[in-house]
């Protein structure tokens, strides 16, 4: 006799669960790297794109690269910090140092505040485009949005603009209450141009529209007159450009982001990685069944029988099993048969299904037509097959499972088995 050893199957189960925890690990790493490029990103483009609005870079219509150039051209430095760490690399400006701000808007409430710290001893402190919070800067004004003609003249005498100068008018411009302040520019109540004297807590603040600094309209009117005069009248220029990304958390201002943010992610990504191995893995070889699973019409009849007997529902039962009987006959004899509307009423209440079992109607024309092919198939007597399929049904228990036994008996016997 030859004694055949079965091969184990560890070694390969423990290849398919290496394979899992590779594949895993692999999407979990190009998950992390995809998000972190995403951010990269999404970052670069809310930083350092030079398209922004009143960026000394941009060479657009709306950057001020030309203006940066011309500045540079007479002999002033123009230093460009991007971000609040630029700001914070850049030398700590002095009285000869004017510092302009684009688009301050953008800062928060711990951004303005470490702003206004840091360049506390600048001679000149020149915000261009949306303001922002004035208040937070020390300054008595309102920014007014609106459009005007193309070109106003100054109407105002301060060092670096005459009254004969002429700029152009953008849609912001600003209006003060504030004593000593020196508006220019002016169309109706609001000036292009607003000059704050220096105060103990903060340097001289001019609040400039813009419009008049960009690439596109430098070239007119005195614009670049005016905005070099305003910008250059110290040996040196910082240019401040905002990052929308810049946080810093002042003291009366709490974080939007939960500090346990990052630590939460890194656990969020083992849970996933975790719950990923779980479900991969598989509890040994895979078992093959051969399809289609042949189950025979007679145990899923029983079976529903007995769930009807359990219920106490003998009629219910009675009629579910004779309808089974009908459709497996009619099926194999060839007949047509539609128990749809013998299930139709099945599904009306106990009390009128008692009602029409004591009172069955006459068979139709199909159950007639079973009838007599199950009466010349079997030899029986054709009053006790109509018995079976057509007559009343049993009401109780005991003869609910004489009914069983007598249908599944004409069943086998149609189909001619023992």
């Amino acid at each position: 006799m030859t004694v055949t050893t079965p091969v184990s199957s560890t070694p390969k189960r423990t290849l398919d669960r290496w394979i899992w925890l590779a594949v895993g690990i692999v999407v979990v790493v190009v998950g992390v790297v995809v998000v972190a490029f995403l951010g990269a990103g999404l970052n670069s483009l809310a930083t350092e794109s030079p398209d922004n609005p009143f960026d000394p870079a941009g060479a657009g219509p709306g950057g001020t690269k030309a203006l940066v150039s011309v500045i540079d051209d007479h002999g002033v430095d123009v230093e460009v910090a991007r971000g609040i760490k630029g700001l914070d690399d850049a030398d700590r400006p002095d009285y000869d140092t004017t510092v302009v701000v684009s688009s301050a808007s953008l800062l928060n409430p711990g951004t303005r505040q470490h702003f206004l710290d840091r360049v506390a001893n600048a001679g000149r402190i020149v915000l261009v485009g949306p303001p922002g919070d004035l208040a937070a800067f020390g300054v008595n004004a309102t920014a007014v949005y609106g459009s005007a003609t193309s070109a106003v003249y100054a109407g105002c005498t301060t060092s670096g603009i005459a009254p004969g100068d002429a700029t152009t008018y953008g849609p912001i411009a600003y209006t003060t209450t504030e004593p000593g302040a020196v508006a220019c520019f002016t169309d109706g109540i609001a000036s292009s141009v607003l000059i704050m004297p220096a105060m103990t807590s903060r340097p001289e603040i001019v609040l400039m529209g813009g419009d008049m600094l960009v690439n596109a309209h430098l070239d007119q009117y005195d614009n670049a007159g005016v905005a070099i005069r305003m910008i250059a009248g110290n040996d040196r220029v910082l240019w401040y450009v905002p990052y929308l990304t810049d946080e810093i958390t002042s003291d009366d201002e709490s974080s939007d982001i939960p500090r346990a943010i990052g630590p939460l992610i890194l656990l969020s990504v083992f849970v996933v990685l975790a719950l990923m191995l779980w479900r991969g893995r598989r509890f040994g070889p895979l078992v093959t069944e051969p399809l289609p699973a042949v189950v025979k019409a007679i145990e899923t009849t029983q079976a529903r029988g007995r769930m009807y007997h359990r219920a106490r529902a003998v009629t219910r039962s009675a009629a579910t099993l004779r309808i089974q009987t009908l459709t497996d006959l009619a099926r194999y004899l060839g007949l047509p048969y539609d128990p749809s509307v013998a299930i139709t009423v099945l599904a009306q209440p106990d009390w009128e299904l008692d009602a029409l079992a004591g009172h069955p109607a006459p068979p139709g024309p199909a159950v007639s037509a079973i009838i007599d092919a199950v009466v010349a198939a079997t030899g029986r007597d054709p009053a006790q097959v109509s018995a079976l399929l057509a007559d009343r049904l049993p009401d109780t228990e005991d003869a609910l499972v004489v009914f069983t036994t007598e249908l599944t008996a004409l069943e086998k016997e149609v189909h001619r088995t023992p």
